[in-house]
């Protein structure tokens, strides 16, 4: 098994250090299987038994014998059915087990030999992969995770109501009875009867992330934004037919829900153009609008085959984790499996986010030319980005973050002149560094409004690449993430960004709206984070790092005052500011989040952490 593979983070460090862990590895693995056999176990069925005492020659007992016999059929099917789904768990595990042997082999024959710092570190990725193919809800977190003592199953009893817990409670604005909503239902387009219908694709009461309507959406019409479909959805929450969930601690809700009353009210209307007849035995569901149709993976675990046996004309697919929660585990049987998509040439949205064991795509994916938006979050196996992306002309969203052994962004996607949204681009120390797309290639994309980076550069961004994003004439979102430990170095090995620093003409780009900062290893804001110079810029987000003060080049003039009016500072245990002082630096501030940010004084937050300017004032 090779070990080369990309560095992770900490939290993702596995110690082998004895056979007990290993034990551990193997326990936690068979525990997975006993869980699925014990859910597997029903009782027997009595119908036959309770049935025959009751035999006549009526028709009625001739359709209750019928009805004994279907049921007897589904039963047995089901039985064969999990007794196959079992084999292929079993099958799993041992090949797991198997690698989880060679990886413990290794590492003591490099603990016998007398083990190097860098061949640690290569043993260390290794296995971080070989963690990542167990299924998250089974890893046993070391005692550096942030959450040790978190279960390794989820509670299968638990209720969806005991799970909405985890966010706010949804208030709507209007509610109506079901004839007035049956009413406004008919003075409705069909355009918003189609985004309406979105909501009946997930089972009852489930909470959907907006991205998730919007880009179910934007794939079915290539005409309709973002802002025009955000229009609908706020016009829907006013008028009662969706709730808002504000997830905690946030000004603006992010994530929807359907009324069950809604849902009762227009089931009629719905099942027309939705097949929901799947939903308890947790697969997919189905949608059909004129010429648009729609699959999405409700609650399947295992990718394989059956879920792509839908035909060729689909425009969206949706195979991925839709859930807000990470450690719900989706996985694809083998590669194999996606070549059921060789064939669906009107594809549009492609989602395969959160689905373990994806090693790379195959390359007939660079065929699906209709591609619009190429959802790849959290394919935590994906190691390679085809270098034909750009063959998908038509791309305007792709999302391959979280992509850890990801190594090297191919210089096509510096092609692909529709990109509006970017997210997981890598900047990093690379074998392949000099065929790599960079940023300057990369400011060629006149349409790119969202960028998400990051880099395991610790001076990054230095000139150059300070240069390239002034370049990029459409930039509203900026993400920077650190993650890394080596230097961007010039000859001499002096970091260049020390030697640019205090240059006054390099800065981020002036026409930013949101910027968010994560593990900021300055501990005060370089030169090129002038807040007064981006006019613009309405959200900031710094969320960890060694940050100790903001800009104290900010006065409280007119002419250099920070637009920013949203601020969230988190786990900043070395900030250290007065309220006063922070009302200095950003005048037009209308909401404050801290978390974790100690040395912050005299904060009138409420005990969430959260402040709201009152209105008038």
């Amino acid at each position: 098994m090779s070990i080369r593979e990309a560095t992770l983070s900490s939290n993702d460090t596995l110690s082998i250090h004895n056979s007990s862990t290993h034990s551990k590895f193997k326990c936690s693995i068979r525990s997975w299987v006993a869980h699925v056999k014990a859910k597997c176990r029903i009782s027997k069925p009595k119908l036959l038994e309770n049935n025959h005492n009751t035999a006549s020659n009526t028709s009625d007992n001739d359709d209750h014998h019928d009805v004994v016999l279907a049921l007897s059929d589904l039963i047995s099917q089901d039985l064969d059915f999990m007794k196959e789904e079992i084999e292929k768990v079993k099958n799993y595990v041992d090949h797991v087990d198997g690698q989880i042997n060679q990886a413990c082999q290794n590492f003591k024959e490099l603990q016998k030999g007398g083990s190097h710092k860098r061949e640690l570190h290569e043993v260390k990725k290794a296995v971080a992969k070989l963690k990542s193919q167990i299924p998250s809800q089974l890893r046993i977190h070391s005692t550096t995770d942030s959450k040790p003592h978190r279960n390794s199953w989820p509670d299968i009893n638990k209720s969806s109501d005991e799970m909405m817990q985890l966010y706010m409670e949804p208030k709507s604005e209007r509610t109506m009875d079901s004839d007035s909503l049956l009413k406004a239902f008919s003075h409705m387009g069909d355009s918003s009867r189609h985004l309406l219908f979105c909501f009946f694709l997930f089972p009852p009461k489930a909470v959907i992330k907006r991205r998730v309507i919007i880009y179910l959406r934007i794939s079915s019409f290539l005409t309709w934004r973002e802002d025009f479909l955000n229009d609908i959805l706020d016009g829907f929450i006013h008028s009662g037919f969706i709730e808002p969930v504000y997830q905690k601690y946030g000004l603006v809700p992010d994530s929807l829900r359907m009324p069950l009353s809604v849902r009762s009210a227009l089931s009629n209307e719905a099942m027309g153009y939705v097949n929901t007849s799947k939903y308890n035995t947790g697969e997919i569901t189905e949608c059909w609008f004129r010429y648009f149709s729609t699959v999405l993976n409700v609650d399947n675990a295992i990718i394989d085959g059956k879920l792509l046996e839908k035909g060729t004309d689909l425009q969206s697919l949706y195979l991925g984790r839709w859930q807000s929660s990470a450690t719900h585990h989706i996985e694809v049987a083998d590669n194999q499996v996606l070549h059921g998509l060789k064939n669906m040439k009107k594809l549009r949205f492609l989602s395969l986010r959160g689905i373990s064991m994806i090693t790379e795509l195959p390359t007939f994916i660079l065929q699906l030319t209709s591609l619009k938006i190429l959802d790849l979050k959290a394919c935590h196996n994906l190691e390679v980005v085809p270098d034909g992306i750009d063959l998908l002309e038509n791309l305007t969203d792709l999302d391959i973050s979280e992509c850890y052994f990801l190594e090297n962004m191919p210089r096509s996607l510096a092609n692909l002149s529709r990109l509006e949204v970017l997210k997981g681009f890598f900047i990093g120390d690379s074998k392949n560094n000099e065929r790599s797309c960079t940023l300057e290639d990369l400011s060629r994309l006149h349409k790119l409004r969202k960028l998400n980076i990051y880099t395991s550069f610790k001076d990054f961004p230095e000139e150059g690449q300070l240069i390239a994003l002034q370049k990029f004439v459409a930039l509203q979102n900026l993400t920077i993430s650190w993650g890394g430990c080596s230097s961007l170095g010039g000859s001499n090995g002096i970091p260049e960004t020390r030697k640019l620093s205090n240059k006054p003409d390099l800065s981020l780009p002036s026409r930013l709206q949101k910027l968010n900062l994560q593990c900021f290893h300055w501990t005060s804001p370089p030169s090129w984070l002038r807040l007064s110079n981006m006019k613009e810029l309405k959200k900031l987000y710094i969320r960890g790092g060694q940050l100790c003060s903001l800009d104290k080049s900010l006065k409280p003039n007119d002419s250099d005052q920070c637009t920013v009016e949203i601020l969230c500072l988190k786990y900043l245990v070395g900030l250290k500011m007065d309220w006063e002082d922070l009302m200095i630096l950003f005048p037009k501030l209308i909401f404050f989040h801290k978390v974790e940010c100690p040395k912050l004084t005299n904060i009138p937050c409420n005990k969430s952490g959260v402040w709201k300017r009152q209105e008038g004032h």
